[in-house]
């Protein structure tokens, strides 16, 4: 037997190495996204758990728009890369793969029929495979899932993994899939987005529009991966900027209901990071967003003048004092944060007394231990434009300000583009963002950025020198324990 030789993307391995339910993996064309999908219905295949009779049994459905697109793509995909344990059945359109204990059945269901509808959610499937997601109702998703872990059988020893899989190029602004990819992710799933085609980390690269004499070539020779470039860069010229935004540049296509405020700045493969790492030497920046929605945002600005944006922490429908005490506190709290100065800057509107209160919110802040200083403006325009200085901005050639991706879902997600301009009815753009659901954790990173940009000890220290000279102490987030 042939020996297959495969080695994952980044992107790819993060999503095989995923075990939650649904996985969803979203990337340019030619990224390398289907391969790794069958990829992953092979392992999971080999990993299940061998029946009585000493055989590894799982069933799996293939779901695409039509039966030709699924023998145009990923049968051909399926039979070129496991030659010879992939057997396809014609009369029940089923690839069967068999390898030493492995028996496992692979069934291309197309959707352009209701009979196949009706077939595919009446099966008793292992997991299943929505190839080119966005091709498809969202709503398939629930549907298919009560299909899914029931096959094999108890007798058999049941399913030792089972759940969706689902491989995209990037849907548009507003759609469903897009909410459903950014907003409105099920708990029990996890979005996967692949690097632009033209980006420095684009993926794939070694095996796209190669020739014979690259071919030749190590993997990641700067040869190789220049020829494989070419492929994006052919499309790019090729094709009207909507179409090259999502499958060259992997981004969210145009909504015409409204305009991104970040669209033209914020890239996500360049700007968010896996568990971004606090610096031990500069003090935390939190950016506050008072309300009855408050939300704070931990940053840091490091030696190399980044802006680290740590963690978002977002509150529901609470005063801003059981914010900072039950939420806020608690998070500061952690051992990640121990030990360093914090400043918190926040809407300078809050320094003013109510018609009821004698005190201010930065009263209030500064009662519960906070030092607090009101930002520069509350001007919309001069808070954009920090964010936007920091997006436009490169420090050794990667970014000037990185996005924490797991402790920061609502803050990417509203910079990818939940974050918007809304349009008139005639479909002029509006000339302020949209408040919705984003804006008051924007808000409260557009504090932070304020006090960051051009110097965030400068701004302090300038603050503190209007203060009146009592002892006070130092609080730190170690204070508190």
């Amino acid at each position: 037997m042939a020996t297959i030789n495969y080695t994952a993307s980044p992107t790819v391995g993060r999503f095989m190495q995923s075990a939650a339910f649904g996985r969803l993996i979203a990337g340019p064309v030619g990224s390398g996204k289907t391969i790794g999908c069958i990829f992953e219905l092979f392992r999971r295949s080999c990993e299940q758990a061998p029946a009585p009779d000493g055989f590894r049994y799982t069933r799996w459905a293939i779901v695409r728009q039509t039966l030709k697109q699924l023998k145009d793509t990923v049968l051909k995909d399926i039979t070129s890369w496991l030659d010879g344990i992939a057997a396809y059945k014609v009369s029940d359109n089923t690839i069967y793969i068999q390898m030493g204990d492995v028996r496992s059945e692979w069934i291309l269901i197309p959707l352009d029929s209701p009979e196949d509808q009706r077939r595919l959610l009446s099966m008793q499937l292992t997991g299943a495979w929505m190839s080119e997601a966005i091709e498809m109702d969202v709503g398939l998703v629930d549907a298919l899932a009560g299909r899914l872990g029931r096959y094999p059988s108890a007798q058999l020893g049941g399913a030792t993994w089972f759940g969706m899989i689902a491989d995209t190029n990037m849907p548009t602004e507003g759609s469903d899939w897009h909410k459903f990819m950014d907003s409105n992710t099920p708990p029990d799933w996890q979005i996967f987005i692949q690097p632009g085609g033209l980006e420095p980390t684009a993926e794939n690269l070694n095996w796209l529009t190669q020739t014979n004499e690259t071919l030749k070539l190590p993997i990641d020779h700067p040869d190789r991966i220049a020829q494989g470039r070419k492929y994006y860069e052919r499309l790019a010229r090729g094709h009207g900027t909507d179409w090259v935004r999502r499958y060259v540049h992997a981004q969210y296509g145009n909504d015409p209901s409204g305009t991104a405020v970040f669209r033209e700045t914020f890239n996500r493969s360049f700007h968010v990071a896996e568990d971004v790492l606090v610096s031990r030497s500069s003090p935390l920046i939190i950016g506050q967003d008072f309300g009855r929605d408050p939300c704070s945002v931990i940053c840091q600005l490091d030696h190399k003048g980044r802006l680290l944006v740590l963690q978002e922490v977002i509150a529901e429908d609470i005063g801003l004092e059981m914010h900072l005490e039950k939420m806020l506190r608690p998070t500061l709290m952690h051992e990640r944060y121990l030990g360093r100065p914090i400043a918190m800057v926040g809407d300078p509107s809050g320094v003013s007394k109510s018609s009821i209160y004698e005190e201010t919110t930065f009263d209030v802040l500064k009662r519960l231990g906070f030092n607090a200083f009101p930002a520069p403006t509350n001007d919309i325009d001069p808070r954009l434009r920090a964010i936007e200085a920091f997006l436009m901005g490169q420090r050794d050639g990667g970014p000037a300000i990185i996005f924490d991706r797991d402790r920061c879902p609502v803050l990417i997600r509203a910079m990818a583009g939940g974050y918007r301009y809304a349009k008139t009815k005639a479909g002029v753009r509006k000339p302020l963002p949209d408040k919705n659901e984003y804006s008051h954790v924007i808000d409260a990173l557009q504090y932070a950025a304020l006090a960051a940009h051009g110097g965030m000890s400068g701004y302090f220290a300038r603050k503190m020198a209007h203060r009146p000279r009592t002892v006070r102490p130092k609080i730190t987030a170690a204070s508190w324990a």
